[in-house]
Parts: C-alpha cells; sequence; structure tokens
C-alpha cells in the first residue's frame, strides 16, 4: 500500500508541475521574429515562405510569432487580415542594414527567411533558393 501512496504522490507532483507550466507559458509567451526578404529576386519564393511561415506559426503552441519584412515591421502574425500583405512590395535587394531596424526588438530567436546572401549575427536563417 505504501507503494501505491508513493506512487500517486509523484503522478500528482508531476501533474501540478505540467499545469503550472502550461499557465505560465500561456500567460507569458516567447515572441519570435520571422523577416522576410521582399526583393525582387526572392519574388519566386514568396508562395514556398507563406507556406512555410503559416507552417512555423501553427507549430507555436506558447510562442507569439511577429512577421516582418526588410522594408517594415508588420505585427503579429495572427492578427495580420492575409498573410499576403507580408510579400504586397518586391523590389530592392536586402542588406544587413535594413535588419538593424529589429535590433531593438525584444525576442527570444530572430529567424530570416531569404536566398542566403545576407546573414548577420544573430540570426537564424532558413534558406530559400
Amino acid at each position: 500500500m505504501k507503494t501505491v501512496k508513493v506512487f500517486l504522490l509523484f503522478v500528482v507532483l508531476h501533474l501540478v508541475g505540467w499545469v503550472g507550466a502550461h499557465v505560465y507559458k500561456s500567460a507569458n509567451p516567447d515572441a519570435v521574429l520571422v523577416v522576410v526578404d521582399t526583393s525582387f529576386s526572392m519574388k519566386p519564393q514568396f508562395v514556398d515562405m507563406q507556406r512555410w511561415i503559416e507552417d512555423f506559426a501553427a507549430d507555436r503552441r506558447y510562442q507569439t510569432v511577429l512577421v516582418g519584412s526588410d522594408k517594415a515591421m508588420l505585427g503579429e502574425f495572427s492578427s495580420l487580415k492575409s498573410t499576403e500583405t507580408i510579400f504586397r512590395t518586391a523590389f530592392g535587394r536586402l542588406s544587413a542594414d535594413q535588419l538593424k531596424r529589429y535590433d531593438g526588438t525584444d525576442v527570444a530567436q530572430r529567424i530570416l527567411l531569404s536566398d542566403g546572401s545576407v546573414l548577420p549575427a544573430g540570426w537564424d536563417l532558413v534558406e530559400f533558393n
């Protein structure tokens, strides 16, 4: 009988830990910044990038996905009226200076969707060719 009581105690402690973690992470989600290279050379990849962002955002249970382009910050992905607004402009080339606008953004991870021509420090690159 003592073994059953000890086992139940561990089960209860485990459940309390899981519920506590769920409540905390739901109230305090981590932010992830996804920046899209909208240069003219990347235009053929826009459909694949859009699909990648939608899949990425669908997988994030305890994270808020912020979306921006090399031109401007667009905001939280879930509040965008359409994912096509990310790709409304396609001109110019991506440079590391354009990404400096996101230096002050408080996020846990920065992801750049691009062709790999620019990789600034502190960014994770998802390469589309």
